[in-house]
């Protein structure tokens, strides 16, 4: 199933957030940032953007998005054909019934009005939760609206959709290759089922999970009441830098630049 990571957020403290957003290495020359906010028919959020060729990091600060509190983080996959969302929600009810199941049309308010902007799957509970993961299926009606092409064989491009926010074409970010998580067990068993539904492979040494699938790793360790759900995030490079760097960002982000990756230590 053509199921791909698209991708995550993380609820920082207002000084660690600020120092990355004031930051000129992050500015100039790690990625592309922007701070904004998101409207949709039933809510609001404003985030700051570390945006890469592939893929984008959403950081928040507490309040940032309704219930949100610090460490408080997410997950998203996205399809890349039509329909595909469909399968998916088809399986979880031949487990479980619909009841589990939070499905529903995300239409986002923009300057010509509203749009449908993508088809929403999760199976965590409606009120927001110190983790959430979920998939999305952009609509055709907005991919139209941004003019967003669709790859040669019809597939969602995830570059294209970038490229259309104005990502940088300079910068360093490529992509996210690797997430680390320390979650509940219950949340840690919501993530399987769904990582099941998409196809990943898993594996287990002692207490850390590995899930992964084209390339894309998830690795899981099991804690009683973790602080930061998300705890450290793989991102791979364009181009390979001159020299190993350490950037902290407050007291609660990192962030390691050498050879042909980034890596972001968050709480």
């Amino acid at each position: 199933m053509g199921i791909e990571f698209n991708h995550l957020y993380v609820t920082l403290d207002t000084e660690t957030l600020e120092s990355i957003a004031k930051s000129e290495f992050i500015s100039q020359e790690f990625c592309t940032i922007t701070r904004d906010t998101v409207e949709t028919d039933t809510e609001s959020w404003t985030g700051t953007y570390l945006r890469g060729k592939h893929s984008y990091l959403e950081l928040f600060s507490p309040g940032g998005a309704e219930g949100l509190r610090e460490g408080f983080s997410g997950i998203a996959f996205n399809s890349q054909q039509a329909g595909q969302i469909d399968i998916v929600k088809d399986f979880f009810r031949s487990l479980f019934g619909s009841k589990e199941i939070l499905s529903d049309l995300r239409v986002r308010q923009t300057e010509d009005g509203k749009v449908p902007w993508f088809h929403y799957l999760s199976i965590n509970p409606v009120e927001r939760e110190a983790f959430a993961s979920w998939l999305m299926e952009f609509h055709q009606d907005y991919l139209k609206y941004k003019n967003i092409k669709l790859t040669s064989a019809g597939y969602f491009n995830r570059a294209a959709y970038l490229k259309n926010l104005d990502t940088s074409e300079a910068s360093l970010f490529d992509d996210i290759s690797e997430v680390h998580l320390e979650l509940t067990l219950a949340e840690q068993e919501e993530l399987a089922l769904l990582l099941q539904a998409f196809g990943y492979d898993s594996s287990c040494v002692g207490d850390v999970t590995t899930y992964h699938s084209h390339g894309f790793i998830i690795q899981v360790s099991q804690k009683v009441a973790p602080r930061y759900r998300i705890r450290k995030v793989v991102c791979t490079l364009k181009d390979k830098p001159h020299q190993e760097r350490t950037f902290m960002f407050g007291k609660n982000a990192q962030l390691n630049v050498g050879n042909s990756f980034a890596i972001w230590e968050f709480g």
